[in-house]
């Protein structure tokens, strides 16, 4: 949902929370809050060690460092496992000769292959407070992806870059490359703190200024923003970047579990909305969210990025990594 419900009625100040008014419903979402910390840890190793069987799919146009890495590019470079041919020239390696068109041709030919490159993995995670709503809270979920994808960036000598955002930017991780940077990527993505609202286009637009060279970036978010997410696409054309938007949305998004006059406070930005819940009003508002993820999923197709929407009770080997798969994120 847009707003974090109160639950307070309007008539007589009892609520659907056990006739609790707004100052005793604190309480019990801080006591939710740390349970939620204290259970099962981000990041379990043996699932880590299968992740490490599977690579980012990142497109050939994307700009990398063909001397390291394992994503084809579109470089070709003297090799044993050829597509191509070239004359030779002076200074070539003897080793990459093809001798039997030689001896058929009677010119000195070499043989060309696809050069393997780096890439620059971009992983932009949304930390805003509206993240923090769900069950279980969609930052644990996009925590646990960004610190998936990251690990298999740096298992395969990818360059990394982790950045946390809410209304601007926070500090970064990396860049980063190489398997020695493994425990403290997943540290800093544990450690988020929640921050304020959020604001897609401006950080997506300095994103871009930053890193012209381009690359595969990966947006987490709820994309609860009053600013346009086409406005921050509009920074990433392809094929420099290769963009995929991941949607993360709660059941209660889709289906509210709520009835009756209630206030609703945007979690953010602390406005209020009073307003009776309902059959009319629930089903115009399933059309209006339905009609919301039609136009992101049009805003994305139109700017060359990826769509995804994928729900924070997924568990994430079981259904979000075969989800990523099928959109080829993952090979």
């Amino acid at each position: 949902m847009w707003f974090r419900t109160i639950f307070r009625r309007r008539d007589d100040g009892s609520t659907a929370n056990g006739g609790r008014g707004r100052s005793g419903l604190r309480a019990p979402l801080r006591a939710a809050s740390g349970a939620a910390r204290a259970e099962a840890p981000l990041f379990d190793e043996a699932f880590l060690r299968r992740m490490e069987r599977m690579s980012l799919q990142a497109q050939r146009t994307l700009r990398g460092n063909p001397s390291s890495g394992e994503h084809p590019s579109r470089h070709q470079l003297p090799a044993t496992i050829f597509s191509d041919h070239r004359p030779y020239s002076s200074g070539d390696d003897l080793r990459y000769v093809d001798w039997n068109a030689y001896a058929r041709q009677d010119h000195v030919l070499v043989r060309l292959g696809e050069a393997e490159q780096d890439v620059n993995v971009h992983l932009l995670l949304d930390a805003s407070r509206s993240m923090t709503i769900g069950r279980p809270p969609r930052l644990r979920l996009a925590q646990q992806i960004v610190g998936a994808l990251g690990y298999l960036a740096l298992a395969h000598s990818d360059r990394l870059h982790i950045v946390p955002f809410g209304p601007a930017a926070l500090r970064p991780f990396g860049p980063a490359q190489g398997k020695g940077r493994l425990i403290e990527m997943l540290r800093f993505v544990e450690r988020l703190a929640p921050q304020g609202d959020t604001r897609l286009a401006p950080v997506l637009q300095q994103h871009a200024r930053r890193h012209p060279q381009g690359g595969l970036l990966v947006l987490c978010s709820d994309l609860l923003a009053p600013d346009s997410l086409e406005e921050g696409l509009r920074a990433l054309p392809p094929p420099r970047w290769q963009t995929l938007v991941l949607h993360l949305l709660d059941q209660r998004d889709l289906q509210p579990e709520i009835r009756g006059p209630v206030e609703l406070e945007d979690s953010e930005t602390g406005q209020r909305l009073a307003l009776t819940l309902d059959d009319a009003t629930l089903q115009s508002y399933r059309r209006s969210v339905a009609a919301w993820r039609e136009a992101l999923g049009r805003i994305c197709a139109r700017r060359g990025a990826t769509y995804a929407p994928l729900m924070s009770h997924w568990p994430l080997e079981q259904q979000v990594v075969p989800y990523l798969r099928a959109r080829r994120l993952l090979g």
